[in-house]
């Protein structure tokens, strides 16, 4: 008798240990659930609406489900599925800026004071209803963004290709949205904030041989061009005024034609000039889809720096101002011939001065001639 309930004890302790040890294991795997299992309820995403979104991790690292990013002012969620990113769903800041970016839910006609508090939470949540496709961690279509200080830079993708840019720039009590298309041969540039102010401004950026064009237009009527050229200028623009200068073993021309009736207007949308005096190689691109990417990539990188100067010319060949048949009317400018090289002075539509000089010389007869006739 002593013997069975010796064996009986044993086989009792032998249970209990055996059902400890199993709490402590289940206890340790809901332990390791709860630090890889993650809920969200602070988001709506439109086309797949949820009370709550669930994420999970797998050895630490985002695995399955949705993943908030960004901050309470633009939230983006990632989605997962098996360790691989595949989509990021957001919203258009510019419409959120206006307060429009959802429609609100449509509240029960009866509710309890329950449902009327869930109703509030969720009628004030964000709603997004952008979906972006990733591949190999890059957007492929969709939407792209780039936090700046005091704004937001948005890319919209089709098909690996850069097509649109968005710039949302805010302040105190300030907010302006810039939009730059990409339109067949052309690069639109304007604000709908502004339009809504009506004053309807547009830059509109295009090629003509080995010039570069940025035509301003206010309202629609032409108020100004600019002019980016790669090489000497040979058949000048009317009614211009031009400076032409080396830059990186280069020659360029820069180019202005302001229009009387909007004389110091000042109205600009993007500071194209130090794009171009900074990076003006980028101006040599044939191909306009990968001149829009260079160009939307340099802005960036502009927009990026806390002040931005334009490069000063490295070596000067001449200002001119033209009449409105393209002829010299006034200025200096120097000339490189085969056999030698010199420099013509003008005024009053007359050459008034021809000498011999070297480039180097050329510098200092510049800067003179600035000083007393700027």
């Amino acid at each position: 008798m002593k013997r069975l309930v010796n064996t009986l004890d044993k086989n009792s302790i032998a249970i209990t240990l055996l059902w400890f040890l199993c709490i402590n294991i289940s206890n340790s795997i809901n332990a390791q659930n709860m630090e890889d299992f993650i809920e969200h309820d602070s988001f709506i995403i439109v086309d797949n609406p949820k009370e709550v979104y669930k994420s999970f991790y797998k050895d630490g690292m985002l695995y399955e489900g949705y993943f908030p990013k960004g901050n309470s002012e633009f939230p983006r969620v990632d989605y997962y599925e098996k360790g691989i990113l595949k989509f990021q769903y957001s919203l258009d800041i510019y419409q959120m800026a206006l307060n429009g970016e959802s429609e609100d839910i449509d509240a029960p006609i009866e509710m309890t004071e329950e449902e009327y508090d869930a109703y509030l939470k969720n009628r004030y949540k964000p709603k997004l209803d952008i979906k972006s496709i990733y591949q190999n961690g890059e957007i492929i279509d969709g939407y792209s963004y780039k936090e700046i200080k005091s704004g937001l830079l948005t890319r919209k993708i089709e098909n690996y290709r850069t097509i649109a840019l968005f710039i949302d720039v805010f302040a105190m009590h300030f907010y302006q949205r810039v939009n730059i298309i990409l339109d067949g041969d052309r690069i639109y540039i304007k604000s709908p904030t502004m339009e809504m102010s009506e004053e309807n401004l547009e830059l509109q950026l295009y090629r003509e041989g080995n010039t570069w064009i940025t035509k301003q237009e206010l309202n629609r009527e032409t108020i100004g061009q600019y002019y980016y050229v790669i090489g000497e200028p040979k058949n000048l623009l009317p009614n211009t005024t031009f400076f032409i200068y080396n830059q990186e073993e280069n020659t360029y021309g820069y180019g202005y034609k302001v229009f009387e009736n909007i004389m110091g207007n000042g109205m600009n949308l993007m500071d194209i000039d130090s794009m171009y005096f900074n990076n003006p190689k980028m101006f040599h691109t044939k191909n306009m889809e990968t001149f829009f990417e260079d160009f939307i990539d340099s802005y960036a990188v502009q927009m990026s720096k806390e002040e931005v100067r334009p490069k000063e010319p490295e070596i000067y060949r001449g200002y001119i101002l033209t009449n409105k048949k393209g002829e010299i009317i006034k200025g200096i400018r120097f000339f490189e011939k085969e056999k030698n090289t010199f420099y013509e002075e003008y005024k009053e539509g007359n050459t008034i001065k021809k000498e011999n000089i070297s480039l180097l010389n050329f510098q200092d007869m510049f800067k003179i001639y600035m000083e007393n006739n700027r």
